[in-house]
């Protein structure tokens, strides 16, 4: 490879520099980039995406990025100064929940979750079997049941009566209010499964209709809340560590097995629709269009060249590409012929 250029190469070099620095600035740059987005559209009906690329490049490229990419340790900081700018944000004033759930979106969602029935079956038979479950409906009866006794005693008696019972109550040898207690407690708890099923048979027989209005009613009351009523329940501090938690579970999470498998088939289905179209029926099924190209186009690519203009690293970088090129003796060979 020649180290030096001629006279005559080295002039080629430089006009062939200028000629791009030239279609790089103003109107001509605008011009050079609709024509490369055109061109590339031109040649999208002659590829398919399986020609293009294959589902195994794909998942090594998500795969390096979304499970073996170790962030750094700067991305608990930036998490904090997120959390605290989206807490103390003015927006949170001057927006209601129903302008982030519209009326018409929570009625679909609500008229989805209702017509699943055997997920609503579920979710009760787990909670009517649960144990916590079974001892609060224990403490309700239990405490229920005691108040209402000493309030139906004390409405019967007058206050001196009453103050006579209490005397007496006081004098009661030790024991026998905890036996009274105990018995009670076994009483709940020798009938506890009869009451459970029957809340489940309850909890299961709920009118669709009454529960879909009185969760309208709910919504009524709280839709034109502003958002920023979640600062009544939530620190800035809370939300901070809600994010460190979404961070540190999703660390965890993406080394799974459950979530390769989740991310391949998702890749593979993809592939299946659309790894034998053309490129530009690809465009068109996910909403892609040429205007929107040439926008991204236009608003990236001018200010990153502005850049490196006014910092004098866009020649040079030109440069370093084609000067290869000229040096490596083809263009000597020409101009010698």
């Amino acid at each position: 490879m020649d180290t030096m250029l001629s006279a005559k190469a080295d002039a080629l070099l430089n006009a062939h520099i200028a000629f791009i620095l030239k279609q790089l600035q103003g109107d001509n740059l605008e011009a050079a980039l609709v024509a490369e987005v055109d061109l590339l559209l031109e040649n999208a009906p002659l590829l398919t995406l399986n020609e293009c690329v294959t589902p195994a490049m794909i998942k090594e490229t998500v795969h390096g990025y979304a499970v073996e990419l170790e962030l750094g340790a700067g991305v608990l900081d930036i998490i904090g100064d997120v959390a605290r700018s989206v807490y103390e944000h003015d927006i949170h004033e001057q927006t209601t929940l129903n302008d982030i759930l519209p009326d018409r979106h929570l009625n679909d969602i609500l008229e989805k979750v209702l017509e699943m029935k055997n997920l609503h079956k579920f979710v009760v038979q787990e909670l009517v079997a649960n144990p916590v479950y079974s001892a609060l409906v224990s403490d309700l009866l239990y405490h229920g049941i005691r108040g209402y006794l000493f309030q139906n005693s004390s409405q019967k008696y007058s206050s001196k009566a009453r103050s006579v019972v209490k005397n007496l109550l006081s004098n009661v040898p030790m024991g026998v209010e905890e036996a009274i207690e105990f018995n009670l407690r076994r009483y709940i708890q020798q009938r506890i499964q009869g009451l459970l099923a029957e809340s489940q048979r309850f909890l299961l027989a709920i009118d669709q209709d009454k529960l879909r209005d009185a969760l309208l009613d709910i919504w009524d009351d709280i839709k034109t809340r502003k958002t920023s009523v979640a600062r009544e329940f939530l620190t800035n501090l809370d939300i901070e560590e809600f994010f460190v938690l979404g961070y540190e579970f999703w660390r965890d999470f993406r080394e799974t097995a459950y979530f390769t498998a989740i991310l391949n088939a998702g890749i593979d289905a993809f592939f299946n629709r659309y790894g034998e179209i053309t490129l530009d029926e690809l465009l068109e099924e996910v909403g892609i269009k040429r205007e929107m190209l040439i926008a991204d186009a236009l608003r990236f690519v001018p200010p990153v060249l502005h850049v490196l203009q006014e910092k004098n690293l866009l020649e040079p970088t030109i440069r370093r590409h084609l000067e290869p090129f000229y040096l490596s003796g083809a263009v000597e060979a020409i101009l010698s012929t």
